[in-house]
């Protein structure tokens, strides 16, 4: 069991009166996505199991885009920004970058392990089968079962772990091991249990259902990330605990928010303090107007400030500043879209930034240096670390370098290849290290074996990623919104001190004594 693999076999005339006398068999293997024995385990298995299916935890729209067969069609960015789709287009491709960034440093690229499973599978003769749920049904209900706390802390979680702040050293060959799998599980129910439910149990019943289903036409090798392995063990081994398959399709109303609720009566009873304290004299007009003034700068100044921390356009981030006071009425009005579509308008995004949001960059093939890519590796290179020697150096290569040199300087590109042994012969797998000097320069480039040529790119980095004009102005979006919040926030403690308001609970009280005593000489 530790290996990652369980074995199933079923026989259905309980299910379904109209199937034959018969059984069939599933071997679930659990892998990690970014990880390069999870690779040679997966060939490794469907070897030894000849099935007649291979099942990928993948959907009809993961599937093309890993292929590269996915046609990337131009956003409509009034509809993403107004729509509420902008929150989780922004969570998907946060969850995307990070997921690179840690393939990056095992160099192997995320999804190596299911797309080395569906060639494996044509090779063979084996149908490929698409088991898991569309992302975008997934990712809709996904945002909206998560609470606003749980919605926070999962973006804060994911926007440190882009720049590795907060991180933590885990061998990633041990994510497939079954205690592993259980706490880093256990630490994502604590964190956002609702996210769980979507991400986990959801998935973990909608794949068993299919895989129920396909394993009637005959023998299944199942490739499933670790973390859905347990939960999709559970359901095969009693089906009958499946919930309907069609309410997971579906997209849940919308709860009701207490968070939002009790914001809402604190803001309302703000509004009426302050009426309270203009209506009885307490305080003058030009003085309420002065407060009032205060919380407006204070909110347009940090929603502004969100946008130029992204680079936004000065007339985005005067956008915000002008509208962020809308927070005050409604916290959570989305005042930053605005912002997003002035940004969009001054600085329209190209049909190369759509195509390129999810992409990594392209640098050379190591087949072809020295040769025609001499270009390209120069180019990286005095761009990327700011070595402009490089451009008149020479180039020289063995089997496991490249060397590119002259009389005072040099840097070396290391090729570090692995054979993960299997019970079918070696796999090999690739990790390039940029060294100067016994220093290192850069250890994220990914090789990928394409045709039998190796192909190295690399994971842009966030200062790179702020170039594209789609990803900008969602962050400017995003940041815009969030300061206007944070505004709303800060500024009323500090008006609430201006007016001179000692208690607002002994306002609030003689406030409704006030009113009850109206209400008893009415009758």
């Amino acid at each position: 069991m530790n290996n990652g693999i369980y074995t199933y076999s079923y026989n259905f005339n309980y299910r379904d009166k109209a199937i034959s006398p018969g059984s069939s068999r599933i071997t679930l293997v659990g892998t990690a996505h970014v990880s390069n024995k999870s690779v040679a385990l997966v060939n490794e298995v469907i070897d030894r199991e000849k099935p007649d299916i291979v099942a990928i935890e993948l959907c009809r729209g993961r599937y093309k885009a890993l292929k590269g067969e996915e046609e990337v069609k131009e956003i409509n960015i009034k509809d993403l920004l107004s729509e509420g789709k902008l929150y989780y287009f922004l969570l998907h491709w946060l969850l995307s970058y990070v997921q690179k960034k840690i393939g990056a440093d095992t160099g192997v690229k995320p999804g190596a392990e299911m797309l080395s499973a569906i060639e494996k599978a044509e090779r063979t003769g084996a149908r490929v089968a698409l088991i898991d749920r569309d992302i975008q049904v997934t990712l809709a209900r996904f945002w909206n079962r998560m609470s606003f706390f749980e919605k926070l802390k999962l973006f804060g979680s994911l926007a440190a772990a882009t720049v590795g702040f907060g991180t933590k050293d885990i061998n990633i060959d041990t994510v497939t091991q079954e205690d592993v799998v259980t706490q880093l599980v256990s630490e994502l129910r604590k964190m956002a249990p609702s996210a769980a439910s979507v991400l986990l149990d959801e998935r973990d019943a909608f794949m068993a259902k299919n895989l129920l289903d396909i394993s009637k036409e005959g023998t299944v090798v199942a490739v499933v990330g670790a973390g859905h392995r347990q939960g999709i063990q559970r359901y095969l081994d009693a089906p009958e605990t499946l919930p309907p398959i069609g309410d997971l399709m579906t997209l849940p109303k919308k709860r009701f928010s207490w968070f939002k609720a009790v914001i809402v009566a604190f803001l309302a009873m703000i509004v009426g303090l302050i009426a309270l304290l203009v209506f009885s004299g307490g305080v003058s007009l030009s003085t309420l107007l002065t407060a009032l003034l205060y919380l407006f700068i204070t909110q347009g100044i940090l929603s502004a400030i969100g946008v130029l921390i992204v680079r936004g356009h000065p007339l985005s981030a005067l956008t915000a500043f002008s509208l962020a006071w809308f927070g005050f009425l409604h916290p959570f009005l989305a005042v930053g879209w605005l912002a997003g579509i002035v940004e969009a308008h001054l600085r329209p995004p190209t049909t190369e930034d759509f195509n390129n949001i999810m992409k990594d960059d392209y640098i050379f093939s190591w087949d072809e240096i020295p040769g025609k890519d001499n270009s390209r590796l120069i180019e990286f290179m005095a761009k990327n670390y700011g070595e402009d020697w490089v451009k008149a150096a020479k180039i020289e290569k063995t089997d496991d370098s490249i060397t590119i040199f002259d009389e005072k300087n040099l840097i070396s590109l290391k090729l570090n290849e692995q054979e993960v042994s299997g019970e079918f012969g070696p796999e090999k797998v690739y990790q390039i290290t940029v060294v100067s000097d016994d220093r290192v320069l850069d250890n994220e480039l990914t090789v990928e074996e394409k045709n039998g040529k190796l192909k190295i790119y690399r994971v842009k980095s966030m200062k790179e990623l702020m170039n594209n004009k789609l990803i900008r102005i969602l962050l400017v979006a995003t940041l815009a919104n969030i300061g206007s919040i944070i505004g709303t926030f800060v500024a009323i403690p500090l008006m609430v001190n201006y007016l001179g308001i000692p208690n607002p609970l002994d306002i609030l009280k003689t406030a409704l004594d006030t009113g009850l005593s109206a209400i008893k000489n009415i009758f």
